[in-house]
């Protein structure tokens, strides 16, 4: 199952591997297009709020990229509650979130509003430790509180009206009190410059898909430079 699935295109390629794939998205715009797009007899588009999608069906993989980051703080916390109920045992939950810990490091407004924050240090130490640490020690950190950033943020070029931001140890916190287990972090949008010379650089963008391609699987270090980052979790 793929929530927020927009036009279908992750929802058409997983139907290709798997017995049976659901999308579905508040838009009925986006439903209708995908279903336009997208012609499969295992394939299913409802427009439907997944806080209201009933479904008798369990899934071995639900994701939800581009999702929890303009949900309330109790919404995330409801999302993975019902989430439980939706992935069979011992399956997995797949998302993104955009990333705070890339303030410290954008060298922009955002990193001059945190700095301002007694926050900040926790932050930076939580930077140090994702390129210090091995994945298993890493999350059995002390957890940075699950907590909305109250300063007003930046534009950034999408027009809502408001769009979280969390760093790893904020969502392993959530995630362990509502009895999930993590299995990885992956970075997205990995800038090996800052934003105002990455998005100039054609060059650095193809540095930056590199390293997807990249044998080490260790991808923690790189996540304090990267402006998004995805979650893999297990449903205990």
């Amino acid at each position: 199952m793929d929530i927020g699935c927009g036009t279908g295109d992750l929802c058409y390629d997983s139907s290709k591997l798997v017995q049976r794939t659901v999308g579905i998205d508040f838009s009925s715009n986006m439903i209708d297009l995908a279903k336009r797009k997208f012609k499969r007899r295992n394939l299913m588009f409802y427009n439907k709020n997944f806080f209201e999608f009933e479904t008798k069906n369990r899934f071995d993989c639900l994701s939800a990229n581009g999702f929890i980051e303009y949900l309330s703080l109790n919404d995330i916390i409801k999302f993975f509650k019902i989430s439980k109920k939706i992935v069979k045992k011992n399956k997995f939950i797949i998302f993104g979130t955009r990333n705070r810990l890339f303030n410290l490091f954008s060298l922009n407004k955002f990193s001059s509003n945190e700095f301002k924050k007694a926050s900040f240090k926790k932050f930076y130490d939580e930077s140090v430790k994702l390129n210090e640490l091995n994945f298993k020690k890493f999350v059995n950190l002390k957890g940075n509180k699950f907590e909305e950033v109250l300063f007003k943020q930046p534009k950034t070029g999408v027009n809502v009206d408001k769009r979280h931001q969390f760093s790893p140890l904020q969502l392993v916190d959530i995630l362990k009190k509502n009895d999930w287990e993590l299995v990885d972090f992956y970075p997205i949008n990995y800038h090996p410059t800052i934003p105002t010379k990455f998005n100039e650089s054609k060059q650095s963008k193809i540095f930056s898909n590199k390293i997807y391609m990249m044998k080490d699987k260790n991808k923690l270090p790189y996540i304090p430079f990267s402006s998004s980052f995805m979650v893999l979790a297990k449903n205990k």
